[in-house]
């Protein structure tokens, strides 16, 4: 694969562990791109430090420069597990510069694990389809060639090559839904249904396929005079139709779509709403606001906060969250200039 640098997600773990070395040992004396690792200190372990240092010996020997992101991981309220993930990707994204190549470690039964997960939160094509085996990551891009191969596969390689790995001891509590799955539910699938891995890869293919065949129907996008992304409403259409618009739309975006039920009410009001009706969605740092037949992803609705509480007309305004500048207008309609204006968010 072409490119500028070729990265290695390293977390320390057997199957990260397996990537770096077979990369390394698959270029050697090849003249490919510089081989450098990642490695995301999340610090939610006590035992993080020593995850690092296994890290760094491993770079040492073979000669591969590591770079070490020390994050802090606060709630979202999406669980840890997807608070954790957010943070690491952020980490990459920072690295990767245009042309680079990050590779991670992700194997056959993630994409298993993540088609159940997906199923059971009642995903559609978009998150049925599990993880692609490329995708863009800020300027770069990543890319995962260990997916055809399962876990045993690779834990197998590196205890046979006697190199340390990192065993996480929360990957064996249940209390996560992931953990749960793969302790618990996929053992006994396993007993009846050997083969379901192939299979539920299969069907996943299937769907990822169907997933291209609707991201290639038009939307209609527009933008705000603000500069906001925009869809426009479709009055001909019913509201489980507009809803999966809305759902393809933020899926282009790399936004997670709030639950169907939610999503599915949004598209009903933006239907049937008023004029002097203002529908709005917010989860998490996404939010979703009809406007005048558009639904318009708003800024961060968490950024309401950093506002001015009032504003004097005529006098222009920066901050965090933007700018505000005034435009004088000659046909006597407008507020008047050193009049004060109360800010308000949607609903109050």
């Amino acid at each position: 694969m072409q490119a500028s640098r070729w990265w290695v997600a390293l977390s320390g773990g057997a199957d990260s562990v397996a990537l770096l070395y077979a990369l390394c040992a698959r270029v050697e004396g090849k003249g490919v791109p510089l081989i450098q690792a990642i490695h995301v200190n999340h610090g939610l372990h006590p035992d993080a430090e020593q995850w690092r240092a296994l890290c760094q010996r491993h770079a040492d020997a073979l000669g591969v420069p590591l770079v070490v992101a020390n994050c802090r991981v606060t709630s979202s309220g999406r669980g840890l597990e997807a608070d954790a993930r957010s943070v690491r990707y952020r980490a990459f994204e920072a690295e990767l510069a245009a042309g680079d190549v990050l590779f991670t470690a992700h194997h056959a039964d993630d994409m298993v694990e993540t088609v159940f997960l997906r199923l059971l939160r009642g995903a559609g094509p978009r998150g049925l389809a599990s993880i692609p085996e490329q995708r863009a990551c800020g300027a770069g891009v990543i890319f995962r060639p260990f997916l055809d191969v399962p876990s045993s596969a690779l834990r197998a390689a590196v205890e046979a090559a006697k190199l340390d790995y990192v065993t996480d001891p929360s990957n064996t509590k249940t209390q996560q839904d992931r953990n749960y799955l793969r302790q618990n539910v996929l053992p006994l699938i396993a007993q009846r249904w050997p083969g379901y891995r192939e299979t539920v890869r299969r069907a996943a293919h299937l769907q990822a396929l169907t997933q291209q065949r609707l991201a290639s129907l038009p939307l209609d996008r527009r933008t705000t005079t603000f500069g906001e992304p925009a869809l426009s409403i479709d009055r001909a259409l019913g509201p489980p139709e507009l809803a999966a618009q809305i759902h393809q739309w933020l899926g282009e975006a790399e936004i997670e779509s709030p639950d169907q039920v939610r999503l599915a009410e949004l598209a009903r009001q933006a239907l049937t709403a008023s004029h002097d009706r203002l529908p709005e969605l917010s989860w998490g740092r996404h939010c979703l606001r009809v406007w005048r037949g558009l639904i318009v992803r708003a800024a961060d609705p968490t950024a309401f906060t950093t506002f001015p509480r009032e504003v004097i007309v005529g006098d222009a305004l920066k901050g965090s969250w933007g700018r505000l500048d005034w435009k004088p207008v000659s046909d006597n309609i407008g507020l008047r200039a050193g009049m004060r204006a109360r800010v308000v968010s949607s609903g109050e």
